[in-house]
């Protein structure tokens, strides 16, 4: 007996589209009681009821939230007041919810109440007073801000970029008063160039213990230094025991002005540099002197002579090697160079250093170059902060880096013409509260 296939039941496709879009809209009043109010969690609010707006191709949510609390205390006087004298309505902008722009509208109140007869509008937890964003939204507009440019962030989350201005230097100040709290022990100070082609210079101010960013003066001068330092409470400045400067005199005269009870020392970083930029004015004046055979070994040697000698690739180093073999006055200040980075490197002892550093100025003074007799009077000069890196081993690499990271900056911005603005920029990808949400993670 043949079989006979199985036909599908016939359908009313009009009365399945509706019992479909009935499931549907029980499924949506299902979301709405069951999770919305978990998704949203705004301790202030139960979330009634949303609807989904199309606009231009987009979808937006709109929440509608109910006030969980029907008092409010009153600022003025502390008591419980639960006298509505006004109510309006408002909405504000929230973190999006599955890629929906998202909005919450609520009603506003204004209280009066019963005991001083003061009126006010309620503070709420999630709302700042005022602003047409909700804090945890702002909070992600700031925290972009920290790696991308204002007006990429604007356009990211359909905003203005004076809007995402306007949070991000708020936020910014807000933190920056709760990191002012903080005494430091250890400070280092280290100049960074703005505008190079004008010598437009800032004081980069960091805390060496924490690795982080405290300040950022306009200039380098021994005023603005000296200011900086006035503004500190008594206390914070009793907490500065070492101060790490790169040899410039007005940072020491005003440490010294301000801070008489701390240790400077200069960095040796900065000392190794001060000996390489004049094995660069030495280079300099003999390719000019030189021959075009000689001027062909030496092109290119600028930084075969200033960096460490361990870390030249194969090919360097046979450069290198041609280098001192044809120009006896830079092999004998090479070496000399590779002699007194070693002894930071490797002495550990301050009683070493003043023996081992005292015989490196014979043989330096010994060969008669300007150069290094140059560079000798500047050890001369630094000889007790030079030496007190031996005692405390503290350096400003760790500044260096913020300066090269501060250099992005910069130029992502391409410059900045209000100088606060840049501060509190570095402060915030910088500062404290960074450096301390870096270190958690």
């Amino acid at each position: 007996m043949p079989t006979i296939p199985l036909l599908p039941a016939p359908v009313n496709l009009y009365r399945d589209a509706s019992r479909s879009s009935q499931r549907m809209r029980q499924k949506e009043k299902r979301i709405t009681r069951k999770t919305l109010d978990t998704l949203v969690h705004l301790p202030e609010f139960t979330i009634t009821h949303f609807s989904i707006e199309q606009r231009r191709g987009e979808s937006i949510l709109h929440l509608y939230g109910k006030h969980n609390y029907d008092y409010a205390l009153c600022p003025q006087c502390k008591s419980v007041s639960e006298s509505i004298h006004q109510e309006k309505p408002r909405c504000v902008r929230d973190l999006d919810i599955s890629k929906h722009r998202t909005f919450l509208h609520f009603i506003s109140r204004r209280f009066s109440c019963e005991h001083c007869k003061h009126t006010f509008v309620e503070r709420l937890q999630s709302i700042g007073f005022g602003h047409r964003q909700t804090e945890r939204f702002q909070e992600v507009v700031y925290q972009r801000s920290l790696s991308s440019t204002h007006k990429s962030v604007a356009k990211e989350m359909w905003l203005d970029p004076s809007t995402v201005k306007t949070i991000f230097l708020r936020l910014a100040k807000d933190k920056l008063d709760e990191e002012n709290q903080r005494d430091v022990k250890k400070l280092a100070m280290d100049e960074i160039a703005l505008k190079k082609r004008h010598k437009q210079f800032a004081l980069v101010i960091s805390d060496l213990e924490r690795h982080c960013v405290i300040a950022v003066l306009p200039s380098r001068d021994k005023e603005s230094l000296e200011l900086w330092l006035s503004n500190l409470s008594a206390s914070k400045r009793n907490a500065i025991e070492i101060v790490s400067i790169d040899m410039w005199r007005p940072y020491f005269y005003a440490v010294k002005a301000k801070l008489p009870h701390a240790r400077v020392i200069a960095d040796r970083f900065h000392v190794v540099k001060q000996l390489n930029e004049n094995i660069t004015k030495l280079r300099r004046t003999t390719q000019r002197k030189s021959d075009k055979k000689v001027n062909e070994i030496l092109k290119g040697s600028r930084w075969l002579l200033v960096k460490n000698r361990q870390n030249l690739s194969p090919k360097e180093e046979i450069h290198l090697q041609k280098v001192l073999g044809i120009c006896p006055e830079i092999r004998e200040a090479y070496l000399l160079k590779e002699e007194f980075r070693n002894i930071f490197e490797k002495i550990k002892n301050v009683e070493q250093a003043k023996r081992f550093l005292a015989v490196w100025i014979l043989k330096a003074q010994k060969t008669g170059s300007r150069y290094l007799a140059k560079f000798v009077r500047t050890l001369q000069n630094w000889w007790e902060e030079i030496l007190r890196y031996f005692e405390e081993g503290i350096t400003n690499a760790f500044s260096e880096g913020i300066n090269r990271a501060i250099r992005s900056i910069i130029n992502r911005a391409y410059g900045y013409r209000n100088f606060d603005n840049f501060r509190l920029q570095v402060l915030a990808q910088h500062g404290y509260a960074h450096s301390h949400h870096a270190n958690s993670r």
